[in-house]
């Protein structure tokens, strides 16, 4: 399977620009600017809406008070607990039945920000990077097909200043959990937060993509672009990063050339 999965996104790659391309693309991008894009090209969407999303484009049905808008950073991100009777969207790895009704399962809705939506294949490295690490053993959403088989849907969404723009969404499985923060990090926790963490970079160590090949404000080999952000910060703290900084520019920088490189998952915290 991981094979079958390899050469689907090969595929893509070679119809795709060259990662020669992407890299100068990126080094010639902002990431401050994009990271500020991503926040004001968060769509404006309510529980109805995800209501409308979730049969229109995925034969689903959510439950009468069961849509809630989760939290989200620059997306817009709904759970719903829905019945559907398309049996594609019933993987046994994915099957947290509700008890009432029976026959329920959970869903998120999810409607991408505007930059998101006009670089699909950046979704799409998302799906493919889920796709692995899934066939490696461990449980992670994945992209669940609409009504016209893909992976991607899109729809009309406005942004907060009225305007109105495609936007990617999607339907992901959903496995109702607390927050680790909400949890009390005892040994036996972190021990298994440590292996999954392994398993996944493990999983994705071979995973390559054009879309992966990007300027990320979160990406850790890009820290010295948040050199900008200092002023921003109080006095006590704005020392102990310009400190941090100066660390990353004069130890890892010159090393980077050197240093492995891979997809990986960097938020292991959620």
């Amino acid at each position: 399977r991981r094979r079958r999965l390899y050469l689907a996104w090969a595929r893509r790659w070679l119809m795709s620009r060259s990662l020669a391309d992407a890299a100068a693309t990126a080094l010639d991008s902002n990431p401050l600017g994009d990271e500020e894009s991503r926040k004001v090209e968060k769509p404006v969407a309510n529980s109805a809406r995800c209501i409308e999303l979730a049969r229109s484009l995925f034969g689903i049905e959510p439950l009468t008070g069961s849509v809630r808008d989760l939290d989200s950073y620059d997306d817009r991100n709904f759970y719903c607990k829905a019945t559907s009777s398309r049996p594609e969207l019933k993987a046994a790895a994915d099957c947290h039945a509700c008890g009432d009704p029976p026959g329920s399962f959970h869903f998120v809705v999810k409607v991408h920000n505007g930059v998101e939506s006009l670089s699909p294949g950046f979704i799409e490295c998302q799906n493919l990077a889920m796709e692995l690490v899934r066939a490696a053993g461990v449980w992670c959403p994945r992209a669940l097909p609409s009504l016209e088989g893909r992976q991607i849907a899109f729809a009309e969404q406005p942004l907060a200043d009225g305007s109105v723009r495609r936007h990617a969404v999607r339907c992901l499985p959903y496995r109702p959990a607390c927050l680790l923060g909400s949890a009390l990090p005892g040994a036996a926790l972190l021990r298994e937060l440590g292996g999954v963490t392994a398993r996944v970079s493990c999983a994705l160590s071979a995973f390559d993509h054009p879309e992966a090949h990007r300027t990320f404000i979160w990406d850790l080999a890009q820290t010295a672009a948040i050199r900008p952000l200092l002023p921003l910060l109080a006095p006590e703290r704005r020392a102990l990063i310009a400190d941090t900084l100066r660390d990353f520019e004069s130890t890892v920088l010159p090393l980077s050339d050197r240093l492995p490189r891979q997809a990986d998952h960097g938020d292991a915290s959620l």
